[in-house]
C-alpha cells in the first residue's frame, strides 16, 4: 500500500471513529430508583398532586451570553457558555394532577448543555399545608408514564414555594415527596 493510500485510509477510520462515538452519545436514561435509598422512612417517593386544568407555555432564543427564561415563578437560568448556538428553549407548566414542568430545546428530541443550567419551579398553586413539613425533592420523569427517573438533588425554598436544581439536559420534571 502507497504512503498516499495509508494516509486516506487513516483518514477514512478517523472520520469512522468519530461518527460511531458520536452515535454513541446521548442521554442516558436513569432506572427508577432503589427505594430504600430515596427516604429516610424506607417508603418510596411519590409526585407531589396540585391539579391544575390550566397549561402555560413561554419560550425564547437564548444565545450565547446565556439568559433567563420566566414562566411566573418558573425559570430556567442558562449561563454563558452553556449552549453552542442560539437555540429557541421552551418551558411549559402542563395542565396535570401533579407539579410538573417540561423544558425543551425546540426541534430537538434531547438537548445536553455544555455545562449546567439551574431550574425553579414554581409550586406555590399547591395550597396544601402539608407540603410545608415535607421534604420535597425534584425528579426527572418521563412525561408521559410519569416514572420517576432521577432525584436531581433540589433546594426547598418552603418561603417562596419555589424549588431549585441544575441540570445539565431538558426533560420533563417534577416536584415529589
Amino acid at each position: 500500500m502507497s504512503s498516499r493510500s495509508k494516509g486516506r485510509f487513516k483518514d477514512v477510520l478517523v472520520t469512522v471513529a468519530i461518527v460511531l462515538t458520536g452515535l454513541s452519545c446521548g442521554e442516558h436514561r436513569a432506572t427508577a430508583p432503589e427505594t430504600s435509598a430515596s427516604r429516610s422512612d424506607g417508603s418510596s417517593p411519590s409526585l407531589v398532586e396540585c391539579p391544575s386544568n390550566e397549561t402555560t407555555t413561554t419560550s425564547a432564543v437564548v444565545g450565547l451570553r446565556g439568559g433567563v427564561i420566566n414562566l411566573g415563578g418558573t425559570s430556567i437560568t442558562i449561563p454563558r457558555g452553556a449552549l453552542t448556538a442560539p437555540t429557541l428553549l421552551q418551558v411549559t407548566v402542563p395542565a396535570s394532577r401533579y407539579m410538573e414542568i417540561d423544558v425543551t430545546a425546540v426541534g430537538f428530541t434531547s438537548f445536553l448543555f455544555q455545562q449546567p443550567v439551574s431550574v425553579t419551579i414554581d409550586y406555590s398553586r399547591c395550597t396544601r399545608s402539608d407540603l410545608d413539613q415535607e421534604t420535597l425533592h425534584v425528579w426527572h420523569i418521563d412525561p408521559v408514564t410519569k416514572e420517576l427517573l432521577e432525584d436531581m438533588d433540589a433546594t426547598d425554598d418552603k418561603a417562596s414555594r419555589r424549588i431549585t436544581f441544575s441540570t445539565g439536559h431538558l426533560s420533563g420534571y417534577a416536584v415529589a415527596n
